[in-house]
C-alpha cells in the first residue's frame, strides 16, 4: 500500500496547512467577488425577463435603435399588433419602462427618481409566477401599483403591506397607492421599481407618446408562439423579422437575453474591469501558492534529495507536487465558497443587486483555483530538479 506522501507532507503541520489554505481561500473569495460584481451588473440588466415564462413569452420585439435595455428607444404598438395577428401566435403582451421621467415621493421623504414598469393584461398572462399575476390583477382593478421589495429604504416605502396601502405616495405629482410587493431587484441605474398596469401608467406619463396615449409606444413586446417540428423558434423569429422590417428587432427571448449579457460583458468598460479584477485575484493567489509550495519544498529538500538518490523518477515528483497542489486547492476552495456565499447575501440585501452563485460560476472558480495552484506547483518544483542530492549530505 502506497503512502499518500503528498497529503502527509501537506498536513505534517496543521498550522502551516491552515495558513496555506487561508491564502488560497483569500484568492478564491477575491475571484468570487469579482465574478459576482461582474455578473450582478450583467444580470441586473436582464432581470425584467426573469418575471416572464420564457417558454411562453418565447419571442421578443424591441426597437432596432435600442442597443441595450438601459436605453429608452421604443417601437409602435401597431407593429406588435400586426405580428400578434399571425396564425401561429397564441398570445402577446407589451411592457413599458420609464427611468428618466419618473419621480416618486412618499409623504415625509424626499422625492427620488424611480424605475416604473407597466404591463398590459397580455403581458400579465405571460408572467412566470401565478402569485405575481394574481397580485398584479388585483392592483390593476384597484388602480394601484406594486412596489419592488428590493427598493432602497431611502424611498420610504413601508415594509408592511397593510401600512404600505395607507401611505400617501405621489408619482410625477399625482397621487397613487401601492397595495403589495413583488421582487425584481435594483441595478446600476435604478434604486427601486414600481409595477403598474398600463391603464394606471397612462395617467402619470401622458407625454410618453405624441398621440397622447402612452400605450401606443412599446419598450418590449412579447409573443407566445407555437412551434412545430418543421419550424424552429429561430426560423419563426426570422419570418416575423421580415414582417417587422427595419422598424424593430425580432428574436427568441433567450437570444435577446444573451445578446444583452454579451453587450455588457464585452462592449462596456465595466465588464472588462471586473474581468481584469478576476485575473488579478488569480495572479495574487498564484503568488501566494508559489511561496507556500516553494517554502515547503525548501524545508523538505533533504527528504526529497533522499528520494532522488534512491532512484525515484522525475515523474514521481511531478505527481507528488501536483497532488499537493490539488489538495491545497480543495482545502482553500471549500471555506472560500462559504465565505463568498455569505458576502453575496450581505451585499444583495444591502445593495439590492442580484448576487447569484450558479453552478457554472462555482465550476469556473474551482477550475481557476486548480490552475492557480498547479501553475504555482510547477514553478516551485524547479528548485527540486535543480538541486544535486550529493550536495545536501
Amino acid at each position: 500500500m502506497r503512502t499518500p506522501l503528498a497529503w502527509k507532507n501537506l498536513t505534517s503541520s496543521w498550522n502551516k496547512c491552515a495558513l496555506a489554505s487561508a491564502g488560497v481561500c483569500f484568492a478564491v473569495v477575491l475571484m468570487f467577488m469579482q465574478i459576482g460584481f461582474k455578473n450582478a451588473l450583467i444580470d441586473s440588466n436582464v432581470q425584467i425577463f426573469t418575471l416572464f415564462d420564457v417558454n411562453r413569452a418565447n419571442i421578443s420585439i424591441i426597437s432596432r435603435s435600442r442597443y441595450s435595455m438601459a436605453t429608452e428607444q421604443r417601437f409602435p404598438r401597431l407593429l406588435l399588433d400586426r405580428l400578434a395577428a399571425q396564425d401561429f401566435v397564441t398570445g402577446s403582451g407589451s411592457v413599458s419602462i420609464e427611468r428618466g421621467t419618473s419621480k416618486i415621493q412618499v409623504l415625509g421623504f424626499a422625492a427620488k427618481p424611480i424605475r416604473v414598469v407597466a404591463f398590459d393584461l397580455g403581458a400579465a398572462n405571460l408572467l412566470r409566477s401565478p402569485k405575481l399575476q394574481k397580485e398584479f390583477l388585483v392592483a390593476h382593478e384597484l388602480d394601484s401599483g406594486l412596489v419592488d421589495s428590493e427598493s432602497k429604504p431611502s424611498y420610504g416605502f413601508s415594509r408592511d403591506e397593510n401600512e404600505l396601502s395607507k401611505q400617501q405616495i405621489e408619482l410625477n405629482g399625482k397621487l397613487i397607492s401601492a397595495v403589495g410587493f413583488f421582487r425584481l431587484g435594483t441595478d446600476f441605474n435604478s434604486d427601486g421599481t414600481i409595477l403598474l398596469s398600463q391603464a394606471v401608467h397612462a395617467r402619470h406619463f401622458p407625454w410618453r407618446s405624441p398621440t397622447r396615449d402612452p400605450s401606443d409606444l412599446v419598450d418590449i413586446g412579447f409573443l407566445s408562439v407555437a412551434t412545430s417540428r418543421d419550424q424552429s423558434l429561430e426560423e419563426v423569429a426570422q419570418q416575423m423579422q421580415q414582417i417587422a422590417g427595419r422598424e424593430a428587432i425580432v428574436m427568441p427571448t433567450e437570444a435577446l437575453i444573451e445578446r444583452e449579457k454579451a453587450f455588457w460583458a464585452s462592449a462596456t468598460p465595466i465588464g472588462k474591469i471586473f474581468t481584469i479584477g478576476t485575473l488579478m485575484g488569480l495572479i495574487v493567489g498564484a503568488i501566494i501558492c508559489y511561496q507556500i509550495q516553494f517554502t515547503d519544498i525548501a524545508d523538505h529538500m533533504s527528504e526529497f534529495a533522499t528520494l532522488k538518490a534512491m532512484g525515484y523518477s522525475p515523474g514521481y515528483f511531478w505527481r507528488l507536487v501536483l497532488s499537493q497542489s490539488f489538495y491545497l486547492a480543495v482545502l482553500g476552495f471549500i471555506p472560500g465558497i462559504f465565505v463568498a456565499l455569505g458576502l453575496y447575501q450581505v451585499l444583495a440585501q444591502y445593495s439590492g443587486l442580484i448576487m447569484m452563485m450558479t453552478w457554472q460560476r462555482v465550476a469556473s472558480v474551482f477550475i481557476l483555483t486548480l490552475v492557480m495552484c498547479s501553475i504555482s506547483g510547477i514553478l516551485a518544483i524547479r528548485k527540486l530538479f535543480s538541486s544535486d542530492p550529493a550536495s545536501l549530505f
